[in-house]
């Protein structure tokens, strides 16, 4: 190819790549301010433990303004209906990938907890996915534990979610005056996938508990 011919191509390659890339939002979100960057280890391991704080270090975040910008997000977390009453701790910020970072913060409603993982999307300036890491709550009658591996799982380069879930139960049986207990595993897995973390069926449920343990305190 000519000289000339070939700096054109290269000039026109370079256009196309700059033109075609999001550029970075023009403003964040306000609530970036209260994560403190950490590089991302290339495994990590999220789980709460029942009657600690589990590093409670961080910034308190105003619930006015973590609840509006995220609120649509926090629904199907059942216990925060009263959410005002709920302490928000913006913990760490990682770099996901050249355009998502992600945001990991304590939620502390009563005593149940939960540290969830706020995937945020650097060009659009929003957060666009919420999911739980780990959570603690429940009754006397049962409870459900859950933590989480940020690892990547299936060799593209790109930080996928293992997450294990603990059920415990307790059932009072009036004829024997005896209290049977039961204990439920399960795990799930989810690939980042297009900008978000995707689920997808999991071949092996019993050597994925197996392979990425959690802490039970029953």
């Amino acid at each position: 190819m000519p000289k000339s011919l070939l700096f054109f191509a290269t000039l026109f390659a370079l256009y196309w790549n700059f033109s075609c890339s999001p550029a970075p939002a023009e403003k964040d979100s306000p609530l970036l301010s209260y994560f403190k960057r950490q590089p991302l280890a290339d495994t990590a391991r999220f789980e709460l433990e029942e009657g600690t704080d589990n590093d409670p270090g961080g910034d308190t975040i105003p619930n006015a303004l973590f609840f509006k910008e995220l609120g649509v997000m926090m629904t199907d977390i059942d216990y925060l209906a009263d959410s005002m009453s709920a302490t928000v701790m913006g913990k760490y910020r990682f770099e996901l990938n050249k355009r998502f970072d992600a945001c990991l913060v304590d939620i502390h409603q009563n005593w149940f907890k939960n540290q969830s993982l706020l995937v945020y999307d650097k060009h659009l300036g929003k957060f666009t996915q919420r999911i739980t890491l780990a959570e603690w709550y429940g009754g006397e009658s049962g409870q459900i534990l859950t933590g989480s591996w940020l690892l990547d799982y299936n060799g593209d380069h790109q930080k996928d979610l293992v997450t294990r879930f603990m059920e415990h139960s307790s059932i009072f049986n009036a004829d024997t005056d005896e209290v049977k207990e039961n204990m439920n595993e399960s795990a799930s897995l989810a690939l980042w996938q297009k900008g978000s973390f995707v689920s997808v069926p999991v071949k092996d449920t019993a050597a994925l508990i197996k392979r990425f343990p959690i802490k039970s305190v029953w």
